[in-house]
């Protein structure tokens, strides 16, 4: 009996799909009023990446977030603000108003979905009402350009911020800030361990790959055989508490199989090595997909030991996301 239920539950595991989302910023195929057959905006595969079909939203849109504990609601942030979708992705509504462009991120408190932050090149915005309205957040911040936020799991309103002036943390819900390392750094990216939520990863611009064992509160460089030092996105395999691959500008793919003390190349068939986007499937963590500037979305079998060309041919993949 026991044999049997172990089969079935191994036979429910690899019979999931995962729900993938994928943002395209450009595509040298796009035509302008090409409505039937839309090469940029988001993207959905709802089996792992296979097929893919357009959601929407026709313009740029540099991240993607699906808000949990409410069925179909999703956020996506874009240079002309931060979008809401209440229907799985087939109508969107901007929830910000002129003052607020060039949004990076946008992140929601999963564990109060009214909670809305976005990261812009003008800084922190916050809406405490799903978007209704947004209030600036910047207080402490010296160079207030932000690509990328993070809340903190064990802890919502604890937040991390990459500016371009390093890391900043907020004990407050972003109300206020403070320096949390890296001083004088472009930080690309930063994302937290699934499985550890004290360990954090952070991608910079020029100066590598950081990895921080105590929440964010210092960080130690972790570059050993990563040979281009721009990192623009970190993804987690979600079985193999350490196993690693960034995308960087130039390089590729690197995988770590030790938390990222040594790295190593996997670019086999990557015919473009600017990795702006990377990700693991859940399902299947062996399947890890990568999306590159101007050369479109590749996908691996064998845990990034091979590529294969996946989709968007000659099209800027931004962002992808599994759901």
């Amino acid at each position: 009996m026991l044999i049997l239920l172990l089969t079935g539950l191994a036979e429910a595991v690899l019979a999931r799909q995962d729900t993938l989302y994928m943002s395209v910023l450009n595509s040298r195929k796009h035509r302008i009023g090409a409505l039937d057959n839309p090469t940029v905006g988001l993207f959905m595969s709802p089996d792992g990446g296979k097929t893919w079909q357009h959601k929407g939203w026709t313009g740029y849109i540099r991240t993607f977030y699906t808000e949990g504990g409410r069925d179909g609601v999703l956020w996506s942030a874009c240079g002309n603000g931060v979008l809401r979708s209440s229907d799985n992705g087939q109508t969107w509504r901007i929830t910000t108003g002129w003052e607020i462009t060039e949004v990076l991120k946008v992140k929601v408190d999963p564990k109060n979905p009214s909670m809305v932050y976005a990261a812009t090149a003008y800084g922190v915005f916050r809406s405490e009402n799903s978007g209704e309205t947004w209030v600036k957040r910047n207080t402490g911040f010296v160079k207030p350009f932000v690509s990328d936020i993070i809340i903190d799991r064990s802890n919502a309103r604890r937040l991390l911020a990459a500016s371009e002036d390093g890391i900043y943390g907020s004990a407050n819900s972003g109300t206020s800030w403070k320096k949390a390392g890296l001083s004088g750094m472009g930080i690309r990216t930063i994302i937290q361990n699934p499985g550890n939520p004290q360990v954090f990863y952070a991608g910079t611009e020029d100066d590598g790959f950081f990895v921080s064992n105590d929440a964010g509160k210092s960080w130690t460089a972790s570059n050993r055989g990563l040979t281009n030092l721009t990192v623009y996105t970190i993804a987690c395999d979600p079985l193999k508490a350490g196993t690693l691959y960034v995308g960087t500008h130039g390089g590729g793919v690197f995988r770590s199989s030790d938390g990222g003390k040594l790295w190593q190349p996997v670019n086999d068939g990557l015919t473009n090595p600017v990795v702006h986007a990377i990700t693991v499937l859940p399902s299947d963590p062996s399947v890890v997909l990568a999306g590159t500037l101007n050369g479109g979305l590749f996908k691996s079998t064998d845990s990034g030991e091979h590529w294969i060309f996946n989709s968007q041919e000659e099209a800027q993949v931004w962002g992808l996301w599994v759901h």
